[in-house]
């Protein structure tokens, strides 16, 4: 008998410590899962990386590409040289001023054909010749967008394309007093200074040129789609491009 209980208390003991071994096991294995899931856990990740500047390679061509600024179609082609810019860039082309000139021509004898208008086209009408025209559809508008939206677009990798009252530019490149209506491609920011880089097809000089962020922004506006129209009330606009 008293064979039997000493035996018994041994495998009491035993299970007791097996037990108490085993529960320590699992929650060790628990707490390491816990510390695991933990790290590998990164709380308020923040969509857009917030890059204080941004350069895209865009290639250039003014509106005029061979200073022929007599024929109406260039005069009123910042519209067609900002999409065929933006094209160039999301297609990884290039042009020469002979191909720019034919281009823009076409892009606004097409418009001329379809919508009875090559003069001004607002945000919305631009997106849709850019679409039709060049048969490329990874474009859009946005109303109303700020400074921070326009730069949040460019840290995305993508381009924008602003309409603008281009006598509020204050561009010295400019016949004075400089175009009522006017489009410009943004390719890039810089915080330190608060300047936008453009493509600004209004002048030969355009290619890289800089504007301060208030400048283009208090310039820009979403002028009505027709022939030089009045701009009273009209809200702000930006065309994205993206490859």
């Amino acid at each position: 008998m008293k064979k039997f209980l000493v035996i018994t208390s041994v495998v009491s003991a035993f299970l007791l410590a097996f037990g108490v071994w085993n529960i320590q096991r699992t929650s060790t294995l628990d707490d390491r899962r816990n510390i695991n899931e933990a790290a590998q856990y990164t709380p308020n990740k923040p969509d857009v990386v917030k890059t204080t500047s941004v350069l895209l390679n865009v290639p250039f061509t003014s509106q005029a590409p061979r200073a022929n600024w007599s024929d109406p179609r260039q005069q009123d082609g910042c519209e067609e040289a900002s999409i065929y810019m933006a094209y160039l860039w999301a297609t990884n082309g290039s042009t020469t001023p002979e191909e720019a000139e034919k281009t823009i021509t076409a892009i606004s004898d097409f418009e001329e054909f379809h919508y009875g208008n090559f003069h001004d086209t607002n945000a919305a009408d631009t997106v849709k010749v850019m679409k039709a025209y060049f048969n490329y559809q990874n474009v859009s508008f946005t109303m109303n967008p700020t400074i921070e939206n326009i730069k949040n677009e460019l840290r995305q990798g993508r381009l924008v394309l602003v309409p603008a009252n281009g006598q509020k530019l204050n561009n010295p490149n400019f016949k004075p007093p400089g175009p009522v209506t006017h489009m410009l491609v943004i390719r890039g920011f810089d915080d330190a200074s608060g300047k936008f880089t453009t493509n600004d097809p209004g002048t030969r000089l355009g290619e890289g040129y800089i504007y301060d962020y208030s400048t283009v922004y208090d310039a820009m506006v979403d002028y009505p789609t027709g022939t030089h129209e009045s701009q009273e009330g009209r809200p702000k606009s930006m065309i994205v491009v993206s490859k």
